[in-house]
């Protein structure tokens, strides 16, 4: 299968180039600048608090927004992804949506685990089904959306870094996850780590269906899928993570808590 990449253009110019990813983006963190260098492996953006690159030690957690502690996951990948083919042929109605994984990066159980868990949303009748239907294809048909495993640096360097964390992101019709989420989760879903991946993939896509970030609208109630759970389930909490950041939408710190919720 011949690998997608981001840079099927820039590799021949010779030189640096630099690029603002923030003109059609949906995310838990706005993009920062990007550069790609010519070598075609994507660089890195650290974080503020990370000028080295790597991630802040889980005895230095200043925040429920941090990784949470947990297994090794990928950290670089090749800045080029391949398809991870359906197991049957497809067909039928729908937005066509594409699954990848980044060329390095290897999981335990296999790509289509991966694979299994984006599906499970997109079909749920819990999930955007309702609302939307989508159809998956493999390598013989150009898809309108493309969801990708992404490793931990270049979902840095691609989703920016305005907020000192991890998280994953959606740039026009591709939605880069995490490797760094999706192996670890987050605070805010405890040990639940396939909601929280469900809730990844629903947010992110959320953003594709034209959707933007939402607050909690009652105490107790379920989040909704569009507000940024990864950071924080209550206001007080998004609020003082998000200040001085425009994350698109206002969060005023009335209190409210909410409980995780992966479903739209």
């Amino acid at each position: 299968m011949r690998p997608m990449t981001l840079l099927p253009y820039l590799t021949g110019l010779g030189l640096a180039t630099t690029a603002v990813v923030a003109l059609d983006v949906g995310m838990e963190a706005r993009p920062a600048t990007v550069s790609w260098p010519a070598s075609g492996v994507v660089a890195t953006t650290p974080a503020p608090a990370d000028r080295n690159g790597s991630a802040p030690p889980v005895d230095a957690v200043r925040s429920g927004a941090d990784l949470p502690p947990g297994p090794p996951f990928p950290e670089h990948g090749s800045g080029t992804w391949h398809v991870v083919p359906p197991a049957g042929p497809g067909g039928g109605t729908g937005t066509p949506y594409a699954i990848e994984v980044e060329d390095g990066v290897v999981l335990p159980h296999g790509d289509d685990s991966f694979a299994a868990v984006v599906d499970h949303a997109l079909r749920h009748p819990r999930g955007w089904s309702t609302r939307h239907v989508f159809r998956r294809v493999g390598g013989d048909e150009q898809p309108e959306l493309r969801i990708r495993l992404t490793s931990q640096r270049t979902a840095r360097s691609l989703c920016g870094f305005e907020l000192p964390y991890d998280t994953s992101c959606r740039i026009g019709s591709i939605v880069h996850l995490s490797t760094a989420r999706w192996f670890r989760g987050a605070r805010t879903y405890g040990d639940d780590l396939r909601g929280y991946r469900i809730y990844a993939v629903n947010h992110e896509v959320g953003h594709f269906l034209g959707r933007g970030h939402e607050t909690c609208p009652a105490d107790g109630a379920p989040a909704p899928v569009m507000m940024q759970q990864t950071l924080s389930v209550d206001n007080d909490g998004l609020a003082s993570i998000t200040t001085g950041s425009d994350q698109g939408v206002t969060v005023t710190p009335d209190g409210k808590a909410c409980e995780p919720n992966p479903w739209p």
